[in-house]
């Protein structure tokens, strides 16, 4: 009982993160993003389709949609544990958003919303590890899944609280789950730099 609770609980923020901001972004200028690109309706695939305002403005969005889920547990319940229990929802439902037919975005952005809100440090390591693999290769695939595997990791040498670094590990999970494609890519050479659409 207290399970079925728990996820009743847990269901408008999976919701939130279920919202497709990417889709709806790209079909104001006409497209189907799920139809173009890799398919994705991350900020991603939306600025190669459609441009750099599109996909910043969706970036920023799925950036919100984390901040703005453990902004609300935090004013519902002091718990932390149930804090990093809807980071992990929130960013389940942008990877699997209903409307998408469970495909949804790879939950980097939505993540990093989350972490900002959870665990601002380990936010700041996100983007500086994003930055720097970035910088390097141009890619924002292998970028995305180093930052994944870095964040946990740092927080479980620093001795976090057991909530944030599970919570942190799940999202790791989720973001390179969401990534095999372009691991598979990775391996075989041809994933792709990142270029704006021109």
């Amino acid at each position: 009982m207290n399970t079925f609770f728990t996820c009743l609980a847990l269901l408008p923020y999976y919701l939130l993160g279920a919202f497709p901001t990417g889709r709806l972004v790209a079909r104001l200028h006409g497209v189907d993003i799920t139809a173009v690109g890799s398919g994705n309706v991350g900020a991603t695939n939306v600025s190669r389709v459609v441009g750099k305002r599109a996909g910043i403005i969706t970036l920023l969005c799925d950036i919100a949609k984390g901040a703005v889920a453990i902004g609300i547990a935090k004013l519902c319940s002091p718990d932390i544990w149930f804090a990093a229990s809807v980071g992990v929802a929130v960013v389940a439902g942008h990877c699997f958003s209903i409307p998408t037919k469970l495909k949804g975005g790879k939950g980097v952005a939505t993540a990093l919303g989350v972490l900002l809100m959870l665990s601002p440090i380990a936010a700041l390591i996100a983007i500086a590890t994003f930055a720097l693999v970035f910088s390097v290769s141009r890619i924002v695939s292998i970028s995305s899944i180093v930052s994944a595997l870095v964040v946990p990791t740092a927080s479980l040498v620093s001795h976090s609280p057991d909530s944030i670094v599970m919570a942190q590990a799940l999202l790791a999970a989720i973001v390179i789950y969401r990534h095999r494609e372009n691991i598979v890519r990775l391996i075989e050479g041809r994933e792709p730099q990142f270029a704006f659409k021109k």
